[in-house]
């Protein structure tokens, strides 16, 4: 007995009662759940954690940490593109292009070198989907590279036999993606807003409620998410499992 991927979902947002499934939001309840047989046997799988953070090649987390003055990649940026108030994310968008990118001689590569399935990065913190998006205009279709690299990935792995994974960290976004709403706090530019304060780029940076979590500490808990943002996710997510229909998730 397992949950259909709608109804688990569904459940992870709180959103439907537990008498329409098989399971109830309890431990207890969710230790009835058997894991599938191929990902007993898949004992070694290969996950591309690979966005438009990749394009600034200065490491991992840097949509956010350009924002955090006095951080490496703040540094970085400021060196190499200018100050976060001129040009912030939105413009590192655009230069990843991906125009090399060849999803079948990658996972090729995976089957080679053992891998039983094959996950593809969803989204990242940064709130910009790899897929074709029915919910926001800040996907890879629409921007960027303008290809669907969940898509072309997902095609790869079914091709080489493999299963098909695709990974989602956009729940924390709220928090993570909230230093865009600050500003440098020394120097000739303090109190300059960075380009998330700008309404324009709220599809992007969030709402400007999620100004409060604009600290380099990152609060890790849903405590202060609004309810509208889980929603949003929630039809994100949907998305790209009714589109894609992964494996894993």
């Amino acid at each position: 007995m397992t949950l259909t991927r709608r109804e688990t979902l569904a459940l992870l947002a709180g959103s439907l009662a537990a008498s329409t499934g098989p399971f109830e939001p309890t431990r207890e309840s969710l230790k009835r759940y058997h894991v599938p047989e191929w990902f007993r046997d898949a004992k070694f799988g290969i996950w591309a954690h690979w966005g438009p953070q990749s394009a600034a090649e200065a490491g991992d987390w840097y949509a956010r940490n350009m924002y955090i003055q006095g951080s490496e990649q703040y540094k970085h940026h400021v060196a190499n593109y200018g100050h976060p108030s001129r040009f912030g994310f939105k413009d590192i968008i655009p230069t990843w292009r991906a125009d090399k990118f060849d999803a079948d001689h990658l996972v090729g590569l995976y089957k080679k070198a053992g891998a039983k399935y094959f996950v593809s990065m969803g989204v990242h913190h940064d709130n910009f989907d790899l897929w074709n998006s029915r919910h926001t205009p800040w996907n890879s279709v629409k921007r960027g590279p303008r290809k669907d690299i969940v898509g072309m990935f997902r095609q790869a792995a079914y091709r080489e036999g493999l299963k098909f994974g695709v990974s989602e960290h956009l729940w924390i976004s709220y928090k993570w993606f909230a230093v865009s709403h600050g500003s440098d706090q020394t120097g000739t530019l303090a109190d300059v807003p960075y380009d998330g304060q700008d309404p324009a780029n709220g599809g992007l940076y969030h709402e400007a409620g999620c100004a409060r979590f604009a600290t380099g500490d990152l609060q890790r808990g849903p405590e202060g998410i609004p309810f509208s943002w889980r929603q949003h996710w929630l039809a994100r997510i949907t998305d790209v499992v009714d589109q894609y229909q992964p494996d894993l998730l």
